[in-house]
């Protein structure tokens, strides 16, 4: 019974530590979506999360944060690398989301402010461009 319990706990205590990373991508706690971002929010969960939040202690990341400053007025740009994606570096989405699916992403991203931190990473939080090589995604 005492091993059950402490299993239970330690599971417990286990989930805060997973859902760090998407809660780092997370609007302002104070602003109000829209239904279109809570919709690109539910997505970007579902497609785009596993590679683009924060690392965890236990896990590198793949691509870049993506926030407000590197969305706003790249949202051509941000687009095209979803639908067809970058050689290499990620997968395009083309067949698995639709153009409104995408532009509700897009706008949800608008709301995401800058992670405060960039875990595993030696480029300087200033320039997220130099992280990714300048790209997008």
């Amino acid at each position: 019974m005492v091993r059950r319990v402490l299993f239970y706990l330690g599971v417990l205590g286990f989930f805060p530590i997973c859902s760090s990373p998407l809660r780092a991508q997370q609007p302002k706690p104070n602003s109000t979506l829209t239904d279109t971002q809570k919709e690109g929010r539910r997505i970007f969960q579902q497609r785009c999360a596993v590679c683009h939040t924060p690392p965890t202690v236990v896990a590198r990341g793949y691509g870049p944060a993506l926030y407000k400053e590197i969305v706003e007025d790249n949202e051509d740009t941000i687009r095209d690398t979803i639908l067809e994606g970058r050689e290499a570096l990620m997968p395009g989405f083309k067949y698995g989301l639709t153009r409104p699916a995408i532009d509700s992403i897009i706008e949800y991203l608008k709301t995401v402010k800058r992670p405060s931190s960039r875990p595993n990473n030696n480029q300087p939080a200033d320039n997220p461009e130099q992280s990714s090589g300048g790209e997008t995604n």
